[in-house]
């Protein structure tokens, strides 16, 4: 159903060889096939908006989402750093395999990520992440730093570090930096006590390496670590998400498929826009769609949603959980109709807008927390609002216009250099209830129309035999004539494009014109060239 223009022009040059060697100019018509299509209203769109009801009657349907939030944009643990160090404040021997110090019973045993907007975790599983340790040691023998997050676990095993730090001095310390993965660790947040929020445990000892020789520990030696948690990005959070107040816009959605859709005085019968809201946290929420314009761009003209209080004060419900990994979340989904009899919807649609213009806002948790600190948010998703829009195509409109384009590549066709003249023959049969002017112009590599193929009062394709409600009986056939110079040609060869322009003519108004799946128009564009052949 696509309108593919293929220009397959293929000259047969009809040439003789004679003996005598005088140069003789011979004139000969060529019959040569150009172009054929079928047209169907949808070619211009693409198939994948329109759909055909019961009736046969086509529907542009399609789908545009005006908000997609999810959990990385509602919870942000923000990159944590840690210094743990050991300086010795007094001179003494050590012997190999030493510990020389452990952080058992002091106060650095926790960890607190300073999460915002009042969100208070209490669980997490990074998707992806890591633990950056700077470690930096001033005492002339190697020290190992062994190191455990005891909330963090991976298939049962704790995350571990064993890292062993060569010797060095407080004048030439011995420094490295290391990565360690922190994918897929599930990660406990409540502390020591199990009391807290937000909050990690972590335990660790400092020790000379089983490899070092006995030696002075001078006042001043020891090691300094710097740990920070780097570009955590959370698979699953758990806890209470606090009372958000969330905001969404102004902001604007492109709908570019109706920019090749052109009517005069456009009335639709009916329309529909159907507004899914998709929860798919584990949050209550009270949301508002506010401010939804449609807007054209050319000429300038802004169209407001009035609805009424359908999009007002929404309460969304939370979602559930699945148990199943590949697919964990149980969306709560509200949907809320807004077609052409609650609102001015079928203005709103028939401005033909370039963007949807539109503002959401969401109060998360307006009760409080009433889930016990049970919100839950999975990576990927969030809460949606998507709007399906459905308009049946019964409509009325003086006229309309299509526009669509083909790509040509005549340049290296040698038989276009000796065409005296050329006619076009456009035989197009119509199964449409209305009227059709054809235009064809010629568009170079600049983008720039160089000329156009058919004269205007002779390019008209006649509309299929009707009743009195506009239904086809029958289809009709039409032969369009052009006629092209050697000028038309050349610009024929530099054409690398033809933009092709139809406006259709809705006939008896307000009578609506139904447009049917079976609806179309068959193209067939052939050439009479006259051109020169030189023979010897």
């Amino acid at each position: 159903m696509r309108f593919l223009i293929k220009i397959l022009l293929t000259l047969t040059a009809v040439s003789s060889l004679f003996s005598c060697k005088k140069e003789t100019t011979w004139d000969i018509d060529a019959a040569i096939p150009i172009a054929q299509s079928n047209l169907n209203i949808s070619n211009f769109f693409g198939d994948t908006i329109f759909k055909a009801d019961p009736s046969g009657l086509l529907h542009i349907a399609f789908s545009k989402d005006i908000l997609n939030y999810t959990m990385d944009s509602l919870v942000k643990l923000p990159d944590t750093t840690v210094a743990i160090s050991y300086v010795s404040f007094f001179s003494s021997y050590i012997a190999p395999n030493t510990v020389i110090y452990s952080n058992n019973g002091s106060t650095d045993k926790e960890i607190t990520f300073d999460v915002s907007n009042g969100v208070e975790l209490s669980k997490a599983i990074v998707r992806k992440g890591t633990l950056k340790i700077e470690y930096s040691n001033t005492y002339t023998q190697p020290l190992n730093f062994n190191y455990d997050i005891n909330s963090a676990t991976l298939w049962g095993n704790l995350l571990h570090v064993n890292q062993t730090i060569g010797a060095g001095s407080i004048s030439n310390p011995n420094t490295i930096t290391k990565y360690y993965p922190l994918d897929g660790y599930t990660i406990a947040m409540t502390g020591i006590s199990n009391n807290k929020v937000n909050t990690l445990v972590q335990t660790y000892t400092i020790s000379t390496d089983v490899t070092a020789v006995g030696d002075q520990l001078q006042i001043g030696q020891g090691l300094q670590v710097k740990l920070s948690f780097v570009d955590i990005i959370p698979e699953y959070i758990q806890g209470y998400f606090g009372k958000q107040n969330l905001s969404f816009g102004p902001d604007s959605s492109a709908i570019s498929f109706l920019k090749n859709f052109k009517p005069s005085n456009l009335l639709l019968t009916q329309s529909s826009i159907n507004f899914r809201i998709i929860n798919e946290f584990g949050i209550e929420m009270s949301s508002s769609i506010n401010n939804l314009k449609s807007i054209k761009t050319s000429p300038s003209n802004v169209v407001t949603l009035n609805a009424g209080n359908l999009l007002q004060s929404i309460n969304v419900n939370r979602a559930g959980k699945t148990n199943n990994p590949s697919n964990p979340v149980f969306p709560w989904v509200q949907q809320i109709n807004v077609n052409n009899t609650n609102s001015n919807l079928n203005s709103f649609l028939e401005n033909l807008p370039n963007y949807f213009g539109y503002s959401v806002q969401a109060k998360l948790n307006p009760l409080g927390n009433i889930s016990a600190g049970n919100d839950f948010a999975y990576y990927g998703h969030g809460l949606k609002v998507t709007a399906d829009i459905d308009i049946p195509l019964a409509l009325s409109a003086n006229s309309f216009y299509l526009v669509n384009y083909a790509n040509v590549d005549l340049s290296n066709l040698k038989e276009l250099n000796s065409v005296n003249y050329c006619d076009l023959f456009l035989q197009a049969r119509n199964n449409y209830p209305f009227d059709a002017q054809l235009q064809g112009y010629m568009v170079n590599d600049q983008n720039q129309i160089i000329d156009s193929i058919f004269m205007p009062g002779q390019n008209t394709i006649k509309q299929a035999v009707t009743d009195i409600n506009n239904n086809v009986l029958n289809y009709v056939d039409t032969k369009l004539t052009a006629s092209i110079g050697v000028d038309k040609v050349a610009n024929l060869k530099s054409c690398k494009q033809i933009k092709f322009v139809i406006q259709l003519f809705l006939p008896n108004q307000p009578t609506p014109i139904k447009l049917k799946e079976d609806s179309y128009m068959d193209l067939m564009l052939s050439a009479d060239v006259n051109y020169k052949a030189r023979v010897n």
